[in-house]
């Protein structure tokens, strides 16, 4: 058994079961017209990819060149000529860092620093290399 619903029972073996529901006067279906392929749509702007900048290699050098004149304060003549090339090498490299499509201007700098810092011990070590060196030779063994 069904139970009864809002609308009335259609039974096909009625002849007014398959007539079309009345219309409403003055509406019309809506007629939707048969549209072809759709415009060509307008690609974005591929955006222009930014151009790669490169790594001073002079800053680099003059980092490496820095770290190892401070790693090697102990050397007495080797280290003032590291530092002083370091400080050369970190100058020029920042100023190279300085034009547009370079980079690595903070490794300049840490080389630059590396550098200065690693002279200073340097010429004391060479001080004390040069002060033992002139006593050895005016006193001899005896002194």
């Amino acid at each position: 058994m069904t139970t009864p619903g809002p609308y009335p029972p259609v039974h096909p073996e009625e002849p007014g079961a398959h007539t079309p529901a009345p219309v409403q006067p003055g509406w019309q279906p809506q007629q939707y017209p048969v549209s072809g392929p759709l415009p060509a749509q307008p690609y974005a702007a591929v955006p222009v990819p930014y151009p790669m900048l490169r790594t001073s290699g002079l800053c680099v050098a003059g980092m490496v060149v820095g770290i190892l004149a401070l790693l090697g304060f102990w050397i007495p003549f080797g280290d003032v000529l590291m530092g002083l090339l370091a400080i050369g090498l970190s100058w020029a490299g920042m100023t190279q860092a300085a034009k547009p499509g370079f980079t690595g201007r903070g490794m300049g700098i840490a080389g630059l620093i590396c550098g200065i810092l690693a002279i200073i011990p340097a010429i004391v070590v060479m001080a004390l290399f040069f002060t033992a060196a002139t006593a050895v030779t005016t006193c001899g063994a005896f002194c």
